[in-house]
């Protein structure tokens, strides 16, 4: 049975009244290989991805999941490029959205259905036919790489790619706390709206989730208090 304290997110459109109760500052870190995995230690996923003919149907998804993968395998700018753009059919943003800054996403995420770019589902293309090898690795990353256990880790290295904060919340509509993932820009705005909600007492503090190039990103603003409620400790420190 879903826990009650952790409510899901806000369906796309929708306005929520909240109050915050903590942020956490997180860093995002990702595995990137020493040196380039050999081809033919692709697994089977990215091997389809490389013989796929050019076509419109998840170019997005195929152009991103390459992209990350390159970048964890251990390619450089110049030659990930070269593999990426002789297969990819999608703009170059992709790749250099993808590449070196996301991580591949593991086979599980990859073998779900998708309704298109972001979600990087690709069981609707066909691509993933595993073999006897797929069963012992969670990624097409560890899979190419050999990462079996924690000291295969040591063949690669870590990289910054982004500051994260995780917000914890309670959802004045519902009566249950839920949890938002806030880049730093997206804290800051949210920040700016807590000190200036702090001088306005009748103020409320509201979330939603608003679509941004494919991408449900969070927006934050202040209205009219539509009635008395009780204080979260946070609202009056």
């Amino acid at each position: 049975m879903p826990s009650k304290r952790y409510g899901p997110l806000p369906a796309e459109g929708n306005e929520i009244p909240i109050s915050v109760q903590a942020v956490e500052r997180r860093e995002e870190m990702l595995w990137t290989a020493h040196e380039p995995a050999e081809k033919q230690a692709f697994p089977p996923c990215i091997k389809g991805i490389m013989a796929r003919a050019a076509g419109e149907s998840g170019k997005h998804r195929i152009a991103a999941i390459l992209a990350a993968f390159l970048g964890q395998a251990g390619y450089r700018r110049q030659e990930a490029m070269q593999l990426w753009s002789g297969v990819a059919s999608a703009e170059e943003r992709i790749f250099e959205e993808w590449f070196l800054k996301m991580h591949c996403p593991k086979c599980k995420v990859m073998q779900r259905q998708s309704r298109g770019y972001p979600d990087l589902g690709i069981a609707d293309l066909g691509l993933c036919r595993p073999d006897e090898a797929c069963q012992n690795f969670e990624s097409p990353v560890e899979y190419a790489c050999g990462i079996r256990s924690i000291e295969d880790r040591e063949k690669g290295t870590l990289l910054h790619i982004k500051t994260q904060y995780r917000v914890r919340i309670f959802d004045w509509s519902t009566g249950r706390e839920g949890e938002i993932e806030l880049s730093e820009r997206e804290k800051e705005t949210l920040e700016a709206l807590l000190v200036e909600k702090s001088g306005q007492k009748d103020k409320t503090l509201v979330y939603a989730r608003v679509r941004v190039r494919g991408k449900l990103k969070p927006r934050f603003f202040l209205r009219d208090s539509e009635g008395p409620r009780r204080q979260m400790l946070s609202d009056v420190l």
